[in-house]
């Protein structure tokens, strides 16, 4: 017997197919959101990381004696010649010691309307599309940048002259007991994950090369456009996954009679 067909079922079939579809892809969208959230988090990790490691070898027991030599991190920076300029250098994971004069580089304002960057060469600073490797690891995935200076920065000791002198010897005077007076050293660690950043080398370079890490300018200098931004700043304009770290020291050499 012949029975009119009304096509319902050609209807429904397709009705289930479009909400299979839709819940295919919402599935695929939160597992796509996920997936995004957990490499933010794991790149957030090893950002951290990074720039804790750099940070753990500058106050390192064992390297202390090099690090305050005359040409060590410290003992540079705080020289008067050399007092309110950063020495810089690239964390290398591959590197045999953590800090070498041979490959650090000065980032100081002198005049004009750029920091000037080239006074130990430019060496110092982390580079992308490189023969050499200047990741902190094997992975090739974070890249660190180290900067050390004196912290020229007055503004605190308008609070009262308890904090202009806070860091200062208690009880010796450094002149007569033939000591280095106490100084306050800014230690910046800035860590990027490049891959996760669509930005291009050459811009990222730049950010490493020509910006300072703590700008403080001088009086009397008119930077130029965008000059004014710190490294982390001139990242983060990029999109470039960045971490900084800043920790101050109080470097002071203590006087014991026996």
């Amino acid at each position: 017997m012949k029975k009119q067909q009304t096509g319902a079922t050609l209807i429904v079939v397709l009705i289930l197919l479009l909400v299979i579809t839709v819940i295919g892809t919402l599935a695929i969208r939160s597992s796509l959101t996920s997936l995004n959230i957990a490499t933010n988090s794991q790149g957030q990790q090893l950002l951290l990381q990074n720039s804790d490691a750099a940070i753990f070898n500058v106050e390192s027991p064992n390297l202390l004696q090099r690090n305050t030599a005359y040409d060590g991190l410290f003992g540079l920076v705080k020289t008067d010649a050399n007092k309110g300029k950063e020495l810089v250098f690239c964390y290398k994971g591959t590197a045999t010691s953590f800090y070498d004069i041979s490959r650090a580089s000065f980032m100081q304002w002198v005049s004009g309307t750029a920091p000037n960057n080239s006074e130990l060469g430019v060496d110092g600073y982390c580079k992308l599309d490189s023969s050499d490797n200047f990741f902190t690891s094997g992975r090739k995935a974070v890249m660190t940048q180290v900067s050390i200076k004196v912290n020229t920065d007055t503004s605190s000791a308008l609070v009262g002259l308890d904090r202009a002198f806070e860091h200062m010897q208690r009880g010796t005077d450094a002149e007569a007991a033939k000591i280095d007076k106490s100084e306050k050293m800014l230690v910046t660690a800035t860590s990027i994950v490049p891959s996760m950043s669509s930005a291009s080398d050459t811009d990222i370079n730049d950010c490493f090369k020509l910006h300072m890490n703590q700008v403080v300018i001088p009086s009397g200098v008119t930077p130029a456009t965008g000059m004014n931004k710190s490294v982390s700043q001139c990242l983060q304009d990029l999109g470039v996954p960045v971490n900084t770290q800043i920790t101050e020291y109080n470097l002071t050499q203590a006087f014991e009679r026996t």
